[in-house]
């Protein structure tokens, strides 16, 4: 088939390399514009279309994937299929009724679970211990569409957003070309999601990666698990009438035998070359992995070292 792939970051790469490497012909890639990265801004391209230029494909970087002259160049282009795969921007429904087999989206979530911009995130942040992918017909409302296929993984207790996309990528990938294959050959079979089941994902910001102490430690550890690498988790250190904002990037359950010790949530509790042990809700958890504003990261025992800190000093 005549495919006009969409996507941008580094979780569409192995969908782009997929259809790249099958029967199926890419007319031309759509990814965003170039945004400036590092201090000094520079534009720095999508992981997309750093692909697309190795592999000589048409590029086209809208501001505005709805605006005339895109549509107008779609309709040139006459693709059999759209593919989207976290491309960025909504679509509209000129698009997305414009290829002869509609636009295919593969979506980070067992639908109709998690729709939203952050599946990944809010999976491991809520504690499931599955997760999937599932391929639809996109519609007008996001992640609504028929599905097509849905394929589950575990999610391990330690893993982390980050580790958990770069494995849904490569699922999606596999799946999503067996979508194709289905759709290519009129085998494919629609499935309606059940709005009663339906949860939300949506878009986290910044400021949502501050740590509520006064969770419980598992609560914690998913909550950092769920915000690695981005946003991140963060917390104040409080010391000496002093705030310092720390990024929590890992910590460790507690199963020590005093794990339970009645502490104010957010107390350093110990510090050790295990890292930091602080007070939850209903016990503690072990700080392991910390990247102070500015800097690089490091163990949470390199940080208490350089940073002389102390039993009884705060994180809120």
């Amino acid at each position: 088939m005549n495919v006009v792939f969409m996507g941008t970051p580094e979780f569409a790469v192995p969908s782009l390399k997929c259809i790249s490497e099958s029967k199926h012909n890419i007319l031309a890639v759509v990814t965003q514009t170039d945004k400036p990265k590092g201090r000094k801004g520079k534009p720095c391209a999508p992981p997309v279309k750093s692909v697309a230029i190795d592999a000589g494909y048409q590029i086209i970087q809208p501001d505005n994937i709805n605006d005339e002259h895109v549509l107008e160049k779609l309709k040139e282009l006459n693709p059999d299929v759209i593919v989207v795969v976290a491309f960025g921007q909504k679509i509209s429904d000129r698009i997305l009724d414009l290829p002869k087999h509609k636009c295919v989206n593969i979506h980070a979530s067992l639908l109709p679970k998690y729709r939203g911009a952050a599946p990944i995130n809010w999976a491991i942040v809520n504690g499931e211990t599955e997760t999937g992918i599932t391929t639809i017909i996109m519609s007008e409302k996001m992640d609504a569409g028929e599905m097509i296929d849905q394929k589950s993984v575990a999610i391990d207790p330690e893993e982390t957003a980050g580790e958990l996309g770069n494995r849904l990528s490569r699922l999606g990938a596999e799946t999503l070309l067996e979508s194709l294959m289905q759709i290519e050959t009129g085998s494919v079979k629609y499935t309606q999601q059940d709005e009663e089941l339906v949860s939300l994902a949506p878009k986290i910001k910044k400021e949502d990666g501050l740590i509520n102490w006064n969770q419980g430690e598992k609560e914690i550890h998913d909550f950092v698990r769920g915000m690695n690498p981005r946003p991140s988790a963060y917390t104040s250190l409080i010391r000496n009438n002093s705030k310092e904002r720390i990024i929590i990037l890992k910590t460790e359950r507690d199963n020590s035998p005093d794990a339970g010790t009645v502490n104010v949530p957010g107390t350093i509790m110990d510090i050790s070359n295990r890292g930091i042990k602080t007070a939850a809700k209903n016990g503690s958890i072990w700080v392991t992995e910390v990247k102070p504003e500015g800097k690089r990261m490091m163990s949470a025992s390199a940080f208490s070292r350089g940073h002389d800190l102390k039993v009884n000093y705060l994180f809120q």
